[in-house]
């Protein structure tokens, strides 16, 4: 996502990387990536149970994206592709006319 962050903007997308680590913990990966969107601390797994994200040792969630358009999720990757995901999501936009 990070690096198709500029046109996701463009196209009016907020991101935000959600992940079971700790705000100590997103904080660093955070300053050390560079990263330019919010990233959010799901210690208690409550949002990765409510996206039914598979957890991994029943602790790490999958990777996966979700896209919503006026609270309607209408796109998401099961995937998880950290390379092309956010290229995936533009075209999932153009795609869809969203």
């Amino acid at each position: 996502m990070q690096d198709a962050f500029e046109k996701l903007t463009e196209q009016k997308v907020s991101v935000f990387g959600v992940s079971t680590n700790d705000v100590a913990t997103q904080l660093k990966f955070s300053t050390k990536e560079k990263l330019n969107y919010t990233l959010v601390a799901d210690k208690d797994k409550q949002v990765a149970k409510a996206f039914k994200v598979p957890l991994i040792m029943n602790m790490m969630a999958s990777r996966r994206a979700f896209l919503f358009k006026d609270g309607v999720l209408v796109w998401r990757d099961l995937k998880g592709a950290t390379k092309t995901q956010g290229a995936e999501v533009l075209q999932a936009i153009k795609e869809n006319s969203l």
